[in-house]
């Protein structure tokens, strides 16, 4: 999977040499089931056009730059997103650096730069997508310009699971409720985060809530079952012998504790 970064300087560059692709959109935060659906329907158009998939999202999160006091809480690192896409057999990983500027170009404008000039002919967004200044384009105004364009356009609807939408707002939400063990329901597996022994949690991971859970520790081709208690919000105490685990530690939340086993 080639990985491409973006910017309102390179851009003219890359749209040189970019392929005919069929476009997933979306910010994909924590890849989960819903976002895999929109990925699944652009691969399915590729293998009827001969496209090549690509995904385009950006970073930083569009708030953190438009309310730069405001903390913004990551599910994780583009460095683990572009694990999962890649598992998932994307071609092209577009990362379009967020700004102000950007924030102000207009619905169409955008579309013109980023979506169809990177070459897509078929476009795969999801029902609540929006784009542009003001987040002023929404599915709507994409199938117009998707018409006036002549290019594909796949609304995919929106996943559920128990009644709810799946999306990277429930699954913060069932981090801060410590409902660990609903999250594979949501994103097809465990939460992972990464953990230093000595800086503690890798930046742009978010952990559980304050209290003790079971977990996976990655190890090599198996797994550690042992508890961890988050103490805060960047760092825990792994309830294991440490000196027999490796500094950076790969952690699965399976379940809340009440009790520590002894």
């Amino acid at each position: 999977m080639k990985v491409i970064y973006v910017n309102a300087n390179n851009l003219q560059e890359i749209k040189q040499s970019s392929p005919n692709v069929a476009m997933a959109l979306g910010y994909f935060d924590g890849v989960h089931l819903g976002h895999q659906k929109v990925i699944q329907t652009a691969k399915e158009k590729t293998k009827a056009q001969n496209l090549s998939l690509a995904v385009l999202s950006f970073f930083p999160h569009p708030k953190s730059v438009l309310f730069p006091d405001r903390e913004i809480s990551y599910l994780e690192p583009l460095e683990q997103k572009v694990e999962k896409l890649e598992r998932l057999e994307v071609d092209i990983f577009y990362i379009v650096e967020f700004t102000k500027e950007l924030a102000k170009v207009e619905a169409n404008d955008f579309l013109d730069d980023y979506i169809i000039g990177l070459n897509a002919k078929e476009i795969i967004c999801g029902f609540d997508y929006t784009y542009g200044a003001k987040a002023s384009g929404t599915v709507r105004t994409l199938a117009v310009y998707a018409a006036t364009q002549q290019v594909g356009l796949t609304v995919v609807e929106e996943l559920k699971w128990n009644n709810q939408k799946i999306s990277s707002t429930l699954i913060r939400k069932h981090l801060t409720e410590r409902k660990t063990s609903e999250l594979p329901n949501l994103l097809g597996g465990f939460y992972k985060t990464k953990y230093c022994q000595k800086n503690g949690t890798l930046p742009n991971y978010s952990l559980p809530n304050v209290g003790s859970y079971k977990v996976l520790i990655e190890d090599r081709h198996s797994f550690i079952e042992c508890a961890a208690t988050v103490k805060c919000k960047k760092y825990i105490q792994i309830h294991h012998e440490m000196s027999t685990l490796p500094n950076l530690l790969t952690i699965q939340w399976v379940d809340r504790l009440e009790t520590i086993p002894s």
